[in-house]
């Protein structure tokens, strides 16, 4: 099931991440917290644009689209993270962004992903959804780790 994402899906999501997305997202901080980032994927999304998957009563995946800048409402940034069952949400969320995506190419000029280059499932994933894989960004973690950027561009088949 999926449901709009509120604050304790989020918090609740993020204090149980499965490993992977915890190194990934982490990285990023220089104050690692759940809780803030469990208001950041709640205050930063594209308004509507952000969900958590439930499975047999818990909620076991946060995902949606955030505004990549203030000043370019058409250019947003895809993100998840997730429990360990996260894997199990991958089919619900696969069919629902592909269920939006009209909506997205008349909203979104560019949709980019950054993620760990050692984070081999999600470029997996990324990529059968469309996604182009445009180049690394060294030492964009706080301890030098390298990212990975992936994009749909509008007037592309991806998008």
């Amino acid at each position: 099931m999926i449901r709009d994402l509120c604050v304790r899906d989020a918090s609740y999501i993020a204090a149980n991440m499965r490993a992977a997305d915890l190194r990934e997202i982490s990285c990023l901080w220089k104050h690692w917290d759940t809780r803030a980032l469990a208001i950041c994927a709640m205050e930063h999304s594209v308004p509507g644009m952000a969900w958590s998957v439930w499975l047999k009563g818990q909620p076991v995946a946060a995902y949606g689209f955030s505004y990549v800048s203030p000043f370019d409402p058409d250019h947003w940034q895809a993100w998840a993270f997730g429990t360990e069952r996260f894997r199990r949400a991958v089919p619900v969320m696969t069919r629902h962004v592909n269920s939006i995506r009209d909506r997205v190419r008349k909203d979104c000029r560019r949709m980019q992903v950054v993620t760990h280059t050692e984070h081999d499932i999600s470029h997996r994933w990324l990529e059968s959804l469309g996604a182009r894989r445009e180049g690394v960004l060294r030492a964009y973690g706080r301890n030098g780790e390298d990212f990975v950027v992936y994009a749909w561009v509008r007037g592309e088949e991806s998008i």
